[in-house]
């Protein structure tokens, strides 16, 4: 029979087994606990609300609040540099100011601006952000809202003092007007790039399923709680139905961005009863007068799809179409309004294929 020895002692061993014991005890007390499977977040931000979901998120409890609330001072920064109304905000600066030199901006403003001013140019100057004295003019922006409509002179004169192309970005950090009097206005834009930075954010963080939402303008990725696309439900033109109460369809998105625009949120009415959309012509200067309702717009990044979405409503019915078929980065569905009132809706050629449209009937 074998006799076992005891062990000789060691403390030199017995000290290190004990200290690594003890670290594994510090890690597992300090391990960062996992965050919620899902996350939804809501708040106000650029004068509407913002809707954040998170599905099957892989963050921890303090990247999860660290994330939280890199999104709100990130919104927080944006809103302070391109509302109108804000006195002091970056862009009522730069709108204010009467050099002609190159004024030091955000790396942000700069960014919006260069984008607002590419698809001016792409659309013919169906969108263009220097409209803000005609805007106001109408009664639509941040300065006090004018009992009587208008005169022609008086539009002619704020018509002269716009012009996309009286402004040039140099580099990443200045932006430079051409005449004194040229004024931005990014409303119809600002949404969308903040819709994007918000989703970069995410996405930075480690997290891949996700939804982001802004006053109605959105981008997706990946799949919901559900392990299924994101259901969006598109609005049918109604100024007398509650938001998201009128839905027209639901598109099922796992990847990119919608951007809708019309005239049946914003408007007021001329001396005739006829509603005078918030959205103006730049080569007019006034309301934009046709039957297009509005326009829903599919493209890869929210930006994108703000933009393009202000240009078609711009455009009209017929040329809006011919210009978004010519255009392989966006698909539209176009609402459009008869004599009687009825809306009719005409789609893109990709449109249904590109987000999954599905119809409703009016029982649904």
């Amino acid at each position: 029979m074998k006799v076992i020895q005891p062990r000789t002692f060691n403390p030199r061993k017995t000290l290190f087994v004990g200290t690594v014991i003890l670290i594994l005890i510090i890690v597992a007390v300090k391990r960062d606990p996992v965050g919620p499977e899902h996350i939804h977040w809501t708040g106000g931000t650029m004068g509407t609300q913002y809707d954040i979901k998170i599905a099957h998120s892989p963050l921890t409890l303090v990247e999860t609040r660290r994330l939280n609330l890199e999104i709100k001072n990130y919104l927080l920064r944006i809103n302070e540099e391109m509302s109108t109304y804000i006195p002091d905000s970056e862009i009522n600066r730069f709108n204010q100011s009467t050099d002609t030199d190159p004024i030091p901006v955000s790396a942000s403003f700069a960014a919006v601006t260069r984008e607002a001013l590419r698809w001016a140019e792409r659309t013919g100057g169906a969108f263009d952000p220097t409209l803000d004295p005609l805007i106001n003019l109408w009664g639509f922006g941040h300065e006090a809202h004018p009992d009587a409509l208008p005169s022609q002179e008086e539009i002619e004169t704020a018509l002269a003092m716009t012009g996309y192309r009286e402004v040039s970005v140099p580099d990443n950090f200045h932006i430079r007007k051409a005449r004194p009097g040229i004024q931005l206005n990014l409303n119809a834009i600002a949404k969308g790039f903040a819709v994007d930075g918000v989703a970069e954010l995410i996405r930075a963080a480690g997290a891949t399923n996700l939804y982001v939402e802004i006053g109605g303008d959105l981008v997706v990725a990946g799949v919901n709680p559900e392990n299924s696309p994101w259901r969006i439900g598109v609005e049918e033109p109604d100024p007398d139905a509650p938001p998201g109460e009128r839905l027209h369809g639901i598109a099922h998105l796992r990847r990119g961005a919608l951007a809708g625009s019309g005239d049946y949120r914003q408007f007021r009415f001329d001396d005739e009863g006829r509603i005078l959309a918030h959205i103006l012509d730049p080569r007019t200067g006034r309301p934009v007068d046709h039957t297009l309702a509005g326009v829903n717009v599919w493209s890869k990044t929210c930006v994108v799809a703000d933009a393009i979405a202000t240009a078609l409503i711009v455009m009209g019915p017929e040329e809006g179409l011919a210009w978004i078929e010519a255009s392989p980065e966006a698909e539209a569905v176009f609402f459009q309004r008869d004599e009687d009132g009825v809306i009719r809706a005409v789609f893109s050629s990709g449109f249904r294929s590109t987000t999954g449209y599905q119809e409703l009937t009016p029982a649904e």
